[in-house]
Formats: C-alpha cells, sequence, structure tokens
C-alpha cells in the first residue's frame, strides 16, 4: 500500500499538473484520470511534460544542484541559501533526511518527487495507450521513444542521487513496485534508453519544441540516448573502486554512438525551461565566485600551496599575515584563466572562464560574510554562464556538450590502457586553452594542474583538469564535479556520497530515518586524493 500511495501521488500531481490536458470531469476537485486521459492528445500532453519534470530536478534552485556544486568545490558562495554554506563547510556535516530538516523537505524531497512525477506520467501515459487509445503509427513511435528516453533519465538521476530508488514502468503493476538499490535502478535506466533507442530506430518524427524545448529528430533522440547512457554509466560510481569497475567499453561504445552536435536546452523568456540555480550563480557578488580548494591547481607560482597550508579557518585571498600585500593570484599558462602579473592586469585579460571583475562592485563584493569563512572567498568569478544575468540574454544551456562526451570516452580510453588515444582526446582541449600537449606517458610541461603537494599532474590528472574546467554546470544535476569528484576519490572528507530518501517518504514507507555523510559517517567520502 506504502509504495501504491507513494507512485499515485506522484502520477496525480504530473496529470493535474499538465496544462494541456482536457479535464472536463465531474468533480474539478477530484480529476478522473481515466476520462480525462481518452484522447490521443491528452495522452501526449501526459508525456510530453516528463523531460521538462525531469528539468526542473536539475535547474531549480529548490533541489540538490547549488548543494553538490558547492560542496565539490565546482564553485564557493557566502550566500547561505539553498543549503550551499551548510553543506560545505569544514568538517562537512552529513546528509539529513528529518522531514522537518529543510535538507529533506526541500531539497532533497523536491528532487525525489520530480524525478517520479515524471516517470508516473510516462507511464501513466503509455498504459493508456496499451489500453486502447489510439495513435498514428508516427505519432506512436514518437510517444513509445520519448517516453522511454524520459523513464531513463527519471530513473538514471534517481540511481546517481539516492541510495535507493523505486523502478517503474508500464511493465510493473503500481502494486508490485518496491525499492530497490542504486545499482538495480541504474540497470533499470540503461535498459529503458536501450528501448528509446529501439522505438526510435528507422523512424522519422519529430519531437515538438514544447517537449524538450528544442524540436529533436528521432535520430537525434537515438543519439541522446546514448551518450545518457555513457553519463550515467560512468557516474553512477560512489568510489574510485566502483568507478574503476565500470565497463569503460561500453561508455566507449556509447560515446560513438552518441551526439554529433551538441544538445542544447532553450532557456530563453517564455520557454518554460529556466533554471534558477543558474541564474542565481552568474549573480555578481557572493554567489558564485570561484573556489581555490580545486581550481587553484591552475597556479604556478607556488601561492596555491602555500593557501592551502593554512587551516581552513585562516585561509584568504590575500596569503600575507596583515591579509593585504600578499594577494593569492593565479599564475598560470592555462588561458582559460586571467593573465598578469597583478589584480589590475588580471582585470584587464579575462579568461575565457574566469575573470576578477569589476563588475557590480568588483571582487570585494565577493568577500561577504567572514564568519561563514573566508576559504570560500577569491578574487575570481566563472563568467561562461552570464547569459543568466538577465531575461534579456539568456539563449541556450548546453546540456550535453561534445567536450563531455570526448572526455568521458578519454577516460575509457585511459582504463583500458589505451593511454596514447587518451592523451590524443584530453589534448584537444588542453592545448586550445595554451598547455602543452601531452602523451601516453603524461609529460606535463606546463606542469597544469599543479597539485596540492607541488608535483605536475600525471595523465590522469590532466584528463580530470580537462573534463572538470570544460563541464562546469552543464549536465549531472549542472554539479558535474560532484559526480566525478565522487568516483574519482576527490571529495572532501566527510562529504555525503548519496542522499538518503526523503523522510516524508520514509515516513508513507514505515521506515526508520539515517543519514549519509559527515566525518566517520556512513558512504561519506575519507580523505581524498589531494589529502583534504
Amino acid at each position: 500500500m506504502n509504495m501504491r500511495k507513494s507512485l499515485a501521488v506522484f502520477a496525480l500531481a504530473a496529470f493535474s499538473l499538465t496544462g494541456c490536458v482536457d479535464l472536463e470531469v465531474v468533480n474539478p476537485n477530484a480529476a478522473d484520470a481515466q476520462r480525462a486521459l481518452s484522447t490521443p492528445g491528452d495522452i501526449e500532453a501526459l508525456i510530453g511534460g516528463g523531460f521538462g519534470t525531469w528539468w526542473q530536478s536539475s535547474s531549480f534552485s529548490t533541489g540538490p544542484s547549488a548543494i553538490l556544486m558547492t560542496m565539490s568545490n565546482q564553485h564557493s558562495a557566502t550566500a547561505a541559501n539553498f543549503g550551499m554554506v551548510e553543506f560545505s563547510g569544514w568538517p562537512r556535516v552529513p546528509a539529513q533526511n528529518q522531514p522537518a530538516q529543510v535538507f529533506s523537505s526541500q531539497n532533497s524531497a523536491n528532487a525525489w518527487i520530480w524525478l517520479y512525477r515524471a516517470a508516473a506520467s510516462v507511464v501513466d501515459g503509455l498504459n493508456a495507450l496499451d489500453g486502447g487509445v489510439t495513435l498514428p503509427p508516427d505519432q506512436l513511435a514518437r510517444a513509445r521513444a520519448y517516453g522511454y528516453f524520459v523513464l531513463g533519465m527519471a530513473h538514471g538521476s534517481a540511481a546517481l542521487l539516492y541510495d535507493r530508488g523505486y523502478i517503474y514502468d508500464p511493465s510493473i503493476s503500481v502494486d508490485d513496485v518496491q525499492l530497490a538499490p542504486y545499482p538495480e535502478v541504474m540497470e533499470a535506466a540503461l535498459g529503458y534508453f536501450d528501448i528509446a533507442i529501439q522505438e526510435a530506430q528507422g523512424q522519422n518524427f519529430t519531437i515538438p519544441r514544447t517537449w524538450m524545448s528544442v524540436e529533436v529528430s528521432a535520430q537525434e533522440l537515438i543519439e541522446l540516448a546514448y551518450s545518457m547512457r555513457a553519463r550515467y554509466r560512468a557516474n553512477v560510481a560512489r568510489t574510485p573502486a566502483e568507478r574503476a569497475a565500470v565497463d569503460w567499453n561500453a561508455v566507449i561504445s556509447d560515446v560513438d554512438n552518441g551526439i554529433t552536435t551538441p544538445f542544447s536546452i532553450d532557456v530563453s523568456s517564455g520557454s518554460g525551461f529556466v533554471s534558477g540555480t543558474l541564474s542565481n550563480t552568474s549573480r555578481f557578488g557572493p554567489w558564485g565566485q570561484m573556489s581555490y580548494q580545486v581550481l587553484g591547481m591552475a597556479d604556478t607560482s607556488g601561492s596555491y600551496q602555500r593557501w592551502l597550508a593554512l587551516p581552513p579557518e585562516s585561509r584568504h585571498p590575500n596569503l600575507s599575515p596583515d591579509q593585504q600585500s600578499d594577494p593569492f593570484l593565479l599564475i598560470t599558462p592555462d588561458q582559460r584563466f586571467p593573465s598578469g602579473e597583478t589584480i589590475a592586469e588580471q582585470q584587464e585579460n579575462p579568461g575565457t572562464l574566469f575573470e576578477i571583475t569589476t563588475r557590480g562592485g568588483g571582487f570585494g563584493a565577493q568577500w561577504a560574510r567572514p564568519d561563514r569563512g573566508t576559504f570560500r572567498w577569491s578574487y575570481y568569478r566563472y563568467l561562461a554562464n552570464d547569459q543568466w544575468q538577465s531575461v534579456a540574454t539568456r539563449t541556450t544551456h548546453p546540456e550535453v556538450t561534445l567536450a563531455e562526451m570526448r572526455l568521458l570516452k578519454a577516460e575509457g580510453l585511459y582504463r583500458t590502457d589505451r593511454q596514447g588515444e587518451a592523451a590524443d582526446l584530453i589534448n584537444v582541449t588542453r592545448t586550445a586553452a595554451g598547455l602543452s600537449p601531452t602523451d601516453a606517458s603524461g609529460v606535463n610541461e606546463s606542469c597544469v594542474p599543479r597539485l596540492p603537494n607541488g608535483e605536475c599532474g600525471d595523465l590522469f590528472e590532466m584528463l580530470k583538469w580537462e573534463l572538470r574546467l570544460e563541464t562546469i554546470t552543464q549536465g549531472l544535476h549542472l554539479a558535474p564535479w560532484y559526480f566525478h569528484g565522487r568516483g574519482w576519490g576527490d571529495l572532501v572528507e566527510g562529504s555525503f556520497l548519496q542522499i538518503p530518501i526523503p523522510g516524508r517518504e520514509l515516513e508513507l514507507l514505515g521506515e526508520s530515518l539515517y543519514t549519509f555523510g559527515g566525518i566517520g559517517g556512513d558512504f561519506a567520502a575519507p580523505v581524498g586524493t589531494y589529502g583534504f
């Protein structure tokens, strides 16, 4: 009864929130889904909303994205909104699932609801089609291919985020649904992508713009499904051992069959696919400054090592005792960062990804709330998402890029003893950024990244560096650093490695509450690759 009640709530919510569905029912306060889902248009509208509902789990500030971004040092913030400060502090705190605790009642619970709302709406729609409502053959193929693609997305994300999840599709009665561990949920997700690919093969349909924000052809959906398989398969790992055990040959194959052009979401005003998270983190001031914790490895001057040698509570963007005369500037050949030896020079010469801003009060506006830790401060901010600062400039969000796919393949090649081929793929963006090319032996004449111990990064560290820099806020719930970092063993000690099922869901299931993360806790990151 408990699983049935929970999924029924998700299904009803998905049904009632699908604005295009005709709800001509006797009692408007108790929608009769069977009567309302009586026409092909109704069913297509219900299924077609699935991707947008999934996108909410990535894009809304009230989901987990902002927490995962700051906890993995993808960016830094002194604004406490959405749990950013709470979960990125020293020492790390556990992810609670007390229903009254904000993280559980909002950030983790919302994502859970959105993911299973997307799944439930698709299952309801596909069951209605199986129940006798007919569509023309091309529309039926479109509904089924797209529907199973959404089921792959919803289950894949649930497996990435939570320790367990439901597996639910048209072949499973809601009475038979049970929680399954995340590897089983991911296996189901990969299977749904397979079905989506099979359903779209040989078809000539076009998914309408309203479903995915842009029109997508059958062939493009096939390629996107392969790329999503590669992404999810590689990133479900909680530990370095699990990531090493990924079927990397399958990842390589999926990448080779995947996208040939980037997949971007239309996020312009009125598209219905905006992102509160990206809007907030692009703001000037204390929201979206760069974190030195990992990106300090761009520096070749030694300042990063001196900064790390200080206890976290003493770290500051100025390294002198008076915190005034020794600014921690990144002196680096990496052109994604500003160039120059002084603050003024770097302000005049921004990098392609980062700048020392003179806008919005300048870098000083970022240095707020020292009581929350000056280790969060830096001179730099990420500028590549500046389109989000105004509704007038927002156009597209790169959700799946060729760089991500190329570098996932490079990791697969590296892990299958094809280091020379991996180096060739790493060099595409590495040399474009002004860094020296590498090879199978891991030569690193630029010494970027320069590791916390002062050594120049080897081939694997150069791979990680490129994958980090080339995918900031792109895909993986806008927090790719979190998912890659846990599989690489790079997260800060005590960071939670997965999210517990939200407390209200556990109450429905009659299960006890539990936590992950925190120093010494279950599924807590150990001391990581870089010694922190």
